[in-house]
């Protein structure tokens, strides 16, 4: 069995901190793009959402030392660790690119719909943090009118 095959089989079964403890055993500069990209998810699926976030800051740091913009896995995961760290207008960047790289045909079109889900709610999230910035101040100013 290849160690991507491990791999494949431990997230399949949620063993995050096993791929964790196996890929950062590897020295960075051997561990290549696709190793990183995958450390990088395992990171991000230990986190448990909100619980460490600590783990996606590390993640974003692992993809940051291996960018690989054409590759919508990485803009996948470096979106989605922005996301989990409510910095939604940051990720938006991120999950866009992937549908400039991924092919138009319905199958990948539905293998990427979480991403699809993530971009809007991101988008969301981003015009009300807008929009509240930008009432604060008439917000503030109309309770000493009143």
């Amino acid at each position: 069995m290849t160690l991507e095959e491990q791999l494949e089989i431990w997230h399949q079964n949620n063993e995050y901190q096993k791929i964790i403890d196996e890929l950062e055993r590897i020295p960075d500069a051997e561990r290549g793009h696709e190793l990183t990209g995958l450390l990088a998810r395992a990171y991000e699926n230990a986190a448990g959402g909100t619980e460490h976030p600590e783990y996606h800051l590390h993640a974003i740091e692992l993809l940051e030392s291996a960018v690989e913009e054409e590759d919508p896995n990485w803009n996948f995961r470096m979106g989605f660790a922005l996301y989990w760290l409510d910095r939604e207008e940051e990720a938006i960047p991120y999950f866009e690119k992937i549908f400039l790289l991924i092919s138009s045909d319905p199958e990948t079109q539905k293998f990427w719909e979480d991403a699809r889900e993530l971009l809007d709610y991101c988008r969301m999230q981003a015009a009300r943090k807008r929009s509240r910035q930008k009432n604060v101040p008439y917000l503030s100013m109309s309770k000493r009118v009143w």
